[in-house]
C-alpha cells in the first residue's frame, strides 16, 4: 500500500486527538493505549529492525512496557543506519552514551497520533508551508511538502522523507523514513 493510499485512508477515517484533549470517556473506551503496541507493531516491519533493535538495546523501548498514551514515531529505514559511520554505532556502555542514545530516539518520537494527513493539513495551513512540530526529546522537526511527499528536516538542515505509514486510530502510528536526522549540535 502506497503513503497515498494510506493519506487517503487516514484522512477519511482518522483525526489527530492530542493526548491531552481526549476526554475521560474517550480514554476509558479506547483501552488499552500501550505505548508498546506501537513498538511491536515496529519490531514485525523488517525494515525497521535496525531502529528496533537501537529502541531495544538503548532500554528505551522498556520505559514504555505498561504505560498509556499514543506516540509517532519517524523510524529510520534499515537503508539510512547502513549509511551512519561505523565509528558513530559503536557500542560505549557508559551510563552518559546509553542516554545519549536514548535522547536520539527520543528524536524520532511525537506525542500524539500524527497522521500523513494531519501533517498535510498543518502545513498547507501554515504561512511558510512548513510545519513545526517539537519531539519527546523538546526538540524541534519541520514538515513540508516536496514533489508530493513529506519531509522532515530536522534543526541541522538534515532531511528525510516519509516512504510508508502504519497507523492504528487509538495507539499511535509510525512512518519509516529514509535518512537519519539529528538533535542539536554534537
Amino acid at each position: 500500500m502506497s503513503c497515498q493510499d494510506k493519506e487517503n485512508r487516514e484522512d477519511s477515517n482518522v483525526d489527530l486527538i492530542p493526548a491531552e484533549e481526549k476526554s475521560v470517556e474517550d480514554t476509558a473506551q479506547d483501552r488499552p493505549m500501550e505505548r508498546s503496541y506501537t513498538l511491536a507493531k515496529m519490531r514485525e516491519n523488517n525494515e525497521l529492525s535496525s531502529f528496533t533493535q537501537e529502541l531495544q538495546q538503548s532500554g528505551l523501548e522498556e520505559e514504555f512496557e505498561g504505560k498509556e498514551g499514543i506516540y509517532t514515531f519517524f523510524a529510520p529505514s534499515n537503508a539510512a543506519f547502513d549509511r551512519i559511520p561505523a565509528r558513530d554505532l559503536e557500542r560505549d556502555s557508559s551510563e552518559d552514551a546509553v542516554e545519549t542514545r536514548r535522547d536520539r530516539l527520543r528524536y524520532y518520537m511525537v506525542e500524539g497520533d500524527m497522521t500523513l494527513g494531519y501533517l498535510r493539513e498543518q502545513i498547507r495551513t501554515s504561512e511558510d508551508d512548513a510545519y513545526e512540530f517539537e519531539t519527546a526529546l523538546g526538540e524541534k522537526l519541520w514538515a513540508t511538502e516536496e514533489g508530493g511527499d513529506i519531509v522532515l528536516t530536522d534543526v541541522l538542515g538534515n532531511k528525510a522523507r516519509i516512504l510508508t505509514s502504519e497507523m492504528d486510530e487509538y495507539r499511535g502510528a509510525y512512518h519509516v523514513i529514509d535518512n537519519v536526522l539529528q538533535p542539536g549540535e554534537e
